[in-house]
């Protein structure tokens, strides 16, 4: 093991929790941002880069694990998951070797109804944002532009909103 790869092993033990929870910001659940983590951890590896070089290797860090979190959130942003009325599911195609019991059914609704409620309750201007982007499928530049604000602020009414979602939803599950 080179002394450089020593270094940065030791400087990312040393902040991974705050690389984590940086992460975490964008990534709130708890697979995802750990994979980020390995993600950044193996480019470290990967890069012939001494730390000695960098003026300031734990923000150099904080960077990485931020950018690599950004790109996590926007592939996720190209795929976004649709709230599809579970009744619906069985009249989907290919869906027919799969049985959607009434209670699977009964159960997803109560989850979509727990989630509307969760949208509900999200501050005006959160609420607009994340309709903008989740229902109508606006992106955050689009957003932004409709809304008269930047997109900073439609990405962090999106963090708040799925936060809140999220939060909202397991506090039922449990």
């Amino acid at each position: 093991m080179a002394v450089c790869d020593r270094s940065w092993d030791n400087l990312y033990q040393q902040y991974h929790d705050r690389l984590l929870r940086q992460v975490q910001k964008y990534l709130p659940a708890r697979d995802e941002s750990h994979d980020v983590l390995q993600d950044l951890y193996v480019q470290l590896r990967q890069r012939n880069v001494d730390p000695d070089e960098i003026a300031n290797p734990p923000a150099f860090l904080m960077r990485m694990a931020t950018n690599l979190a950004i790109d996590a959130l926007r592939r996720n942003n190209r795929n976004p998951v649709e709230f599809t009325d579970p009744s619906e599911i069985s009249e989907m195609d290919g869906a027919g070797s799969q049985s959607v019991t009434p209670e699977q059914i009964s159960a997803d609704r109560q989850r979509l109804d727990i989630v509307r409620r969760a949208i509900d309750d999200l501050p005006p201007r959160c609420r607009e944002v994340f309709l903008l982007c989740k229902r109508d499928h606006f992106s955050t530049a689009e957003a932004a532009d409709q809304l008269g604000i930047s997109r900073n602020m439609v990405e962090k009414h999106l963090r708040q909103a799925l936060g809140h979602c999220k939060q909202v939803l397991a506090r039922h599950e449990n």
